[in-house]
């Protein structure tokens, strides 16, 4: 799942995204999204929490529905 908005709840039959992470990056949100796509087990979804007065930083927030995935996104690509 690479919604861009996500207001916190699940409707009947959809996923839980329980784990969440906020973090802050000047790359490309496309780069992000990529990585989930490939990385990730189950669903999830990504929103812009905000951006410097020069939009070049940028605050995301990710929630995951599994715990493994959110982890394995700190690991191997925010600390990179």
């Amino acid at each position: 799942m690479n919604d861009t908005a996500y207001d916190g709840t699940a409707a009947a039959g959809q996923p839980r995204l329980s784990y969440g992470v906020l973090f802050s990056t000047v790359g490309a949100v496309a780069d992000v999204e990529d990585w989930l796509d490939e990385h990730c087990a189950g669903d999830w979804s990504l929103s812009v929490e905000g951006m410097d007065d020069a939009l070049i930083k940028k605050s995301l927030r990710i929630m995951f529905e599994l715990e493994p995935d959110k982890l394995r996104f700190i690991d191997d690509f925010a600390r990179r």
